[in-house]
C-alpha cells in the first residue's frame, strides 16, 4: 500500500486542512527536474565555450621564414604553451586517471566505494518510495534519509569532477550514461534543502550503477574466465534495467493518484457542515 493509500484509509470528510495540505497545494516537482536539466545544459555550454575559445585562441600560426626576425618569438610562445599543457594539464589528467583507474590500489578502492554508496543511496530511495508519496513537505533538518543521501551525493559530485578531469573528450563525457545519472540525482538533493520538501523523482537511476559489478568482481579476482564475465555482465544489465523500469512505472503510476487524492481532500476540507435548525422545544 502506498503512502497516499495509507493516508486515504484514515481520512474522513470532516478532517480540516492542515499546513501540510497548504504546502502541497502547489506542486514543485518541476523545480527538481529543472535543476537537473539546467545542470546538464550549463555543463554542456561550458564545454562548448571552452572548445570555441581554444579553437579561436590556439589556432596554428603560419610558419615564418627561417630568416624572419619574428621566428624566435614564435618559437618562444609555442614553447610556453607546450610547457603549460605538458605540465599542469597532463599532470592533472594523470592524477585523476589514476584515482578512477582499476589498475591502481587507490583506484580500485574508490571504484568499490562508489559502488557501495550507490547501492546505499538506492536503498534510501526504496525506503522513501515505500513510506512516502512522490512529493512531501518536510524540513530538511528533520529528514534523516535526505541528510544521508545528501552526504552521498556530495561524494558523487566530487567523483564526477574527478572523472571530468580525467576524461580525454569532455563533450563525450557529458553525454555518458553515468553522467546523466549524476545530473538527475545530485542537484535535486540541494534543491530539497532550499524548498524544505522532497521529491522521489529519478533517484532510481542509481540502479544503473549495478552494471559496474562485473568490473568490481574482476578487480577482486573473483571473475577470471571470459564466460563468467559475460554472464555477470548480462545479469547486471538485466537487473539494472529491471529496477530502472520499475522506478519509472512507480513514478508514473503513483503521481496522478496522489495529486487526485490531495485535490479531493482539499475540496472536502472546504465543505462546511450544515447546522441543524433548532426545534421549538430547544428554543
Amino acid at each position: 500500500m502506498s503512502g497516499c493509500d495509507e493516508e486515504a484509509a484514515v481520512l474522513t470528510t470532516e478532517l480540516p486542512a492542515t499546513d501540510l495540505d497548504e504546502c502541497l497545494k502547489v506542486r514543485k516537482w518541476w523545480c527538481f527536474l529543472l535543476s537537473s536539466i539546467f545542470t546538464f545544459l550549463a555543463g554542456l555550454l561550458v564545454v562548448l565555450l571552452w572548445r570555441a575559445f581554444a579553437f579561436l585562441c590556439c589556432r596554428k600560426e603560419p610558419e615564418l621564414a627561417p630568416n624572419d626576425p619574428k621566428q624566435k618569438e614564435q618559437k618562444a610562445s609555442r614553447q610556453g604553451k607546450q610547457d603549460f599543457e605538458g605540465t599542469f594539464m597532463t599532470e592533472a589528467k594523470d592524477w585523476a586517471g589514476e584515482l578512477i583507474s582499476g589498475q591502481t590500489t587507490t583506484g580500485r578502492i574508490l571504484v568499490v566505494l562508489v559502488f557501495i554508496l550507490s547501492i546505499a543511496s538506492l536503498i534510501i530511495y526504496f525506503i522513501d518510495a515505500s513510506s512516502e508519496e512522490v512529493e512531501r513537505c518536510q524540513k530538511w533538518s528533520d529528514n534523516v534519509t535526505q541528510q544521508i543521501d545528501l552526504a552521498f551525493n556530495i561524494f558523487f559530485m566530487v567523483y564526477f569532477f574527478i572523472r571530468f578531469i580525467a576524461a580525454s573528450d569532455k563533450l563525450w563525457f557529458m553525454l555518458e550514461m553515468y553522467s546523466f545519472v549524476d545530473y538527475f540525482t545530485i542537484p535535486p538533493s540541494f534543491v530539497s534543502i532550499y524548498l524544505d520538501r522532497t521529491w522521489i523523482g529519478l533517484r532510481f537511476l542509481r540502479a544503473l550503477r549495478l552494471m559496474t559489478v562485473p568490473d568490481i568482481l574482476q578487480y577482486l579476482n573473483i571473475l577470471k574466465t571470459s564466460s563468467s564475465i559475460r554472464l555477470a555482465q548480462l545479469v547486471s544489465i538485466f537487473i539494472s534495467v529491471w529496477l530502472t523500469a520499475a522506478g519509472i512505472i512507480h513514478l508514473v503510476s503513483i503521481a496522478p493518484r496522489c495529486s487526485a487524492f490531495l485535490a479531493k481532500r482539499n475540496r472536502n476540507s472546504k465543505i462546511k457542515p450544515k447546522r441543524k435548525p433548532l426545534s421549538k422545544l430547544e428554543a
